[in-house]
């Protein structure tokens, strides 16, 4: 809702200025009359949610069709025919079976289709599951404890406390902890939880991750207390913003390719079916109309006054007109791309992609372009420690990558280092250390020694034992085991801390077989290696982080009641206070400047490869500290009541090393992006972390073979991106004629995911916002799913043309048959109803059984499909009329077959599109066998069962005939393969070369700063 004038920009003001404008206290809060004052003005604090869709809306939206028109206007006419021949005793019930047919396939059309769309829109039902339900809100200055969220007004006084949801957007006044950290990837795409502040910031036109003295609705108080002031409440929030987007997006939400080409070919068929059957009248007018010519004029113009109509003749034309429009349209096709999109389904779901809406299947084949979310989609939105550096000697460093992207310590570990509590390992470890090879645990070469006790390798990993207590100690998060998998409580970067101190493990012996027995039992001992170091130690004091200093501490008493200092924090800050170094011995030397500058020189490194860098250190010379045991009467209790003296603390410290840390890339990625590219597809990267990060991640994704390809490709980057901003990408691409799929897992991801032609949600980290909103859920939130759900999506439109050009190619023939028919004259060959038996019944089930035809093997190979092609070659047949001496209904009995047996053996043909029968023989795909079975023996169910041949007007056929029958119709087996010969020599199918353009990387931020349209150019750059 719109602030009181003047402001606009909360986060730019400064809080008494904010006070001022919205005409509030924070010592006292809003009035009664002031809250319903603004009540009147601003409504509640609540999500709006649209009207749903009257159920006779959606049952006329599903007559809104061209075929579904046509048949209706062919039920029409075919009942009013009955109407008008009821009463003819050789007509009977049989006249009204027509019509009764067509109308039960668009009831049953119109069913299916209104029960899809009826399925509630639960994206902003979503939405409203993500505001908080209460809040702590000073009125009249009168702390109310739990006042529902949605009577929020601009203005109110609200208090937040750590694990608190944000009930309404919101301007920092105060923090009442040394720190408040807010969690709101979800919103923003940032892949920690964001320090928050009450200083104004300097832009009032920035991004909202550089809005750090706002709270904003719907996200979460990772830690900290602080107090607040609503600025925006219901659709005004950032959260209603997102919503109204996503009304937005589902309003230009455009049809599938599929629905547009299917559309195309109705309006085709429609002036088709009409020019035929003008056609049709304009041959035969001479059977139902006479006239006589004027007289003494050059050209023959029929006289007004002589003209006669024969109305049975008429009728007779009429029901041809029938014939051709039943013929015409395959009135079977619907149900079996319902069917074939419905298989594509259950198998997708098999390979962890769900797919919410049936036809973005078919869209997921003609995908061009992935526009991909970062956190959480190409990295797993689990920080990790990938890198330590310790020092070596008093001069040099040593560093060790580690491994694993997860949350599970047994899925990585230290490289070149051995974990640390395994007694064969340490024995190994001094046989190794003592013929003078560089010691695994220590990373240190020294002269060999006599002495290969396994006490003395042990010794030489003292300072990597430090490490583990600092990482232990200085941490607030854990890690639990929980429906199999291994998850983060608390904060990310703290819970891989704790990660890391599993991988490390501990050098004491005599706790081995504990720990191994607890890590077998991962539901009650989640992090055996951390909880062995807390025994060692009781925790005296918590020295919280704050924003000057940069670090946080803690105060704990070992065992033999020495106290020490364990210190993490930003590590220029904490290299700045230290003045010593701890060696690999544990041995503590001072700290040279060579050494100093290799730690800077390596903190930098790693923010270049966008690493946070965290520093740990120790101190063991506390001073009055030295003897504190948490008794409020100790001298040096009031030196820890006092945050001011936390730096002096803080200080003489003694440095154990760095550790770098980054949300890893998912290793899958990288083969993942590479069959992309070989598929044509490009993946461009929209992310709203900061650039380095991006960047990092994006160069990151593959080995060093790769990153040359990566850096040469058709890719793009863009950091920093609003939700906005990538329905402005999304849009733009659609508009330039890509088929656009998006990922995500968050709310700012919705809109974009509900614009695209197909949105992908991730399904453990989504939030259900983006999986309402989505057409897709990945099950393992794994991009490569992406990639095997494109390459089913191309096999299962492959396996759709292959019925639609059966089903059309054999409804051509029926055409082709009617109209010469009529077109020469000759007694109808064919009637509706045996028409509509063709169409529904026989054709079915082969139709059905090729979407199980097997994926070509270079699916993955070929480049996007732009246009459908429906049509094939097809043998257009002209019945023997001159065997036809038995009668109308022996002739209407053998066109049927002819009709039937051609059907059959093109179901055959439809296997490939390309491959000849003699490389895809029928067998590979055995459920057309079966089918092709069923549907011959329906066919001669209906020939040879007296009742229902009475209906259908045939009569049973004869050995001989049927010879006669298999004769006319095989041909179209040897006219297809020689069709595909012709394909394969000439027109051979064109697969993808290699085409590597250079790498665009785009900040939004920058962009929207220096005034560029950056979409419209950024998508120029990226579209050929």
């Amino acid at each position: 809702m719109a602030l009181p004038a003047g402001c606009h920009c909360p986060w730019a003001k400064s809080v008494d200025a904010v006070q001022a404008e919205l005409q509030v206290s924070v010592a006292s809060g809003l009035t009664s009359a002031q809250v319903a004052e603004r009540r009147q003005i601003h409504g509640l604090n609540e999500l709006s949610k649209e009207p749903p869709t009257p159920l006779w809306k959606l049952i006329l939206e599903q007559f809104d069709d061209t075929l579904v028109k046509i048949l209706l206007g062919s039920a029409a006419v075919s009942f009013g025919l009955a109407f008008y021949d009821g009463e003819v005793e050789h007509e009977g019930l049989r006249a009204f079976v027509e019509p009764l047919v067509i109308l039960l396939i668009l009831v049953l059309n119109a069913a299916v289709g209104v029960w899809q769309e009826s399925r509630s829109e639960a994206a902003l039902d979503a939405l409203k599951e993500l505001q908080s339900e209460s809040a702590r809100v000073l009125r009249d200055g009168k702390l109310i404890s739990d006042l529902p969220s949605k009577e929020l007004v601009p203005g109110d006084v609200v208090e937040l406390h750590v694990g608190d949801r944000v009930p309404a957007d919101m301007r920092i006044v105060t923090l009442r902890t040394a720190t408040v950290r807010a969690e709101q990837s979800s919103l923003t795409g940032e892949s920690v939880a964001v320090m928050k502040t009450s200083v104004p910031m300097r832009l009032e036109d920035c991004e909202l991750q550089a809005k750090e003295n706002m709270v904003f609705s719907g996200t979460a108080i990772a830690n900290g207390t602080a107090v607040c002031i609503v600025t925006s409440t219901g659709m005004s929030t950032e959260i209603g913003k997102i919503q109204s987007q996503i009304t937005a997006a589902g309003e230009e939400t455009s049809e599938t390719p599929l629905k547009k080409k299917l559309d195309e070919f109705g309006e085709l068929l429609a002036k088709v079916i009409a020019f035929i059957c003008l056609l049709v009248w304009v041959i035969n007018y001479r059977h139902f109309m006479t006239f006589d010519i004027l007289p003494g004029l050059p050209v023959p113009i029929p006289n007004p006054s002589t003209i006669k109509l024969d109305v049975g003749k008429m009728v007779y034309y009429l029901k041809i007109a029938v014939a051709l429009a039943v013929a015409a349209i395959p009135e079977g096709l619907p149900a079996v791309i319902t069917t074939c999109l419905a298989l594509g389904t259950r198998t997708m779901a098999k390979k962890n992609a769900i797919v919410r809406k049936l036809p973005s299947v078919e869209t997921l084949g003609c995908t061009t372009v992935i526009c991909s979310d970062k956190t959480g989609t190409l990295t797993t939105n689990q920080m990790s420690a990938v890198q330590l550096v310790a020092a070596a000697d008093s001069s040099q460093l040593r560093t060790w990558e580690v491994t694993g992207h997860t949350y599970n310590p047994a899925e990585g570990q230290v490289l070149n280092l051995l974990m640390m509590d395994k007694a064969p390992v340490l024995v190994r470890l001094a046989r190794q250390y003592r013929h003078g090879s560089e010691c695994p645990v220590t990373g240190i070469e020294r002269p060999g020694v006599e002495d290969d006790s396994v006490k003395q390798c042990r010794d030489k990993a003292v300072q990597l034992q430090q490490y583990d207590h600092a990482q232990t100690f200085c941490n607030e998060a854990s890690i639990e085991f929980k429906n199999g998998a291994f998850r983060c409580v608390g904060a990310p970067t703290e819970a891989a801390l704790k990660v890391l101190t599993e991988k490390l493990g501990t050098t004491d012996v005599s706790a081995r077989a504990e720990i191994e027995a607890r890590r077998r039992d991962p539901s009650n001992y989640p992090e055996p290696v951390s909880s062995h170091h807390s025994s060692k130690y009781t925790v005296r004091s918590l020295l919280e982080f704050d924003r000057d200093r940069k670090s946080m501490s803690v105060l704990a008493t070992s065992r033999s009641g020495d106290n020490v200092l364990f210190i993490k924090g930003a590590a220029e800050c904490l290299l700045d206070r230290s003045t010593k170094v701890m060696l690999p011995d544990g041995s503590v030397v001072a700290m040279s400047p060579a050494l100093r500058k290799a730690v800077l020189a390596s903190v930098e490194q790693m923010a270049g490869n966008a690493l946070r860098c965290l520093a740990l250190a120790v101190k063991t010379e506390l001073g009055p500290l030295a003897k504190y045991d948490g008794n409020s009467g100790h001298a040096g209790h009031r030196l820890l009541a006092d945050p001011s003296q936390y730096a002096a603390i803080e200080s003489d410290l003694v440095f154990v090393g760095l550790v770098g840390l980054q949300d890893p890339p998912r290793p899958e990625v990288a083969g993942a992006i590479q069959e992309c590219r070989q598929a044509g597809i490009r993946v461009m990267v929209i992310t709203g972390d900061n650039k380095k990060t991006a960047e990092s991640i994006c160069r990151a994704i593959g080995p060093e073979e790769q990153k040359h390809i990566l850096a040469t490709s058709k890719a793009c980057v863009f950091s920093r991106a609003e939700p906005k901003h990538k329905q402005d990408i999304v849009r733009l691409l659609k508009e330039l004629g890509e088929i656009t799929a998006m990922t995500g897992d968050g709310v700012n991801d919705a809109p974009a995911l509900k614009l695209a032609d197909i949105g992908i949600a991730m399904g453990i980290s989504g939030t259900e916002v983006a999986k309402e909103a989505s057409d897709m859920v990945l099950a393992d939130d794994n991009f490569s799913s992406i990639v095997a759900a494109v390459a089913e999506g191309r096999s299962i439109y492959n396996n759709m043309k292959a019925f639609i050009r059966y089903m059309i190619s054999s409804n051509i023939g029926e055409v082709a048959s009617i109209f010469l028919t009529a077109a020469l004259g000759l007694p109808e060959g064919l009637i509706p109803v045996q028409l509509l038996w063709v169409n529904l019944v026989t054709d079915g089930p082969p139709a059905t059984a090729l979407g199980f035809n097997k994926a070509d093997k270079d699916i993955m190979t070929k480049p996007p499909r732009n246009n459908y092609t429906a049509g094939d070659q097809t043998i257009s047949f002209n019945h023997p009329c001159e065997y036809f001496t038995v009668g109308k209904t022996k002739a209407m009995t053998l066109s049927l077959s002819v009709i039937v047996a051609i059907e059959m053996f093109n179901a055959l043909n439809a296997l490939s599109e390309d491959a000849s029968l003699l490389v895809m023989p029928p067998w590979t795909n055995p459920y057309l066998l079966l089918a092709i079975t069923i549907s011959i023996s329906l066919h001669c169910v209906i020939l040879y069962v007296p009742f229902l041949a009475s209906i259908f007007s045939i009569v049973p056929l004869s050995w001989a005939e049927w010879q006669l029958v298999i004769l006319w119709s095989f041909p179209v087996i040897v006219i297809d393969e020689l069709l595909k010969l012709l394909a394969r020599l000439f027109f051979g199918v064109r697969k993808l070369g290699r085409c590597h353009p250079p790498v665009l990387f785009y900040d939004m931020t920058a962009a929207i700063r220096e005034g560029r349209c950056v979409m419209t150019r950024a998508c120029n750059d990226i579209v050929p």
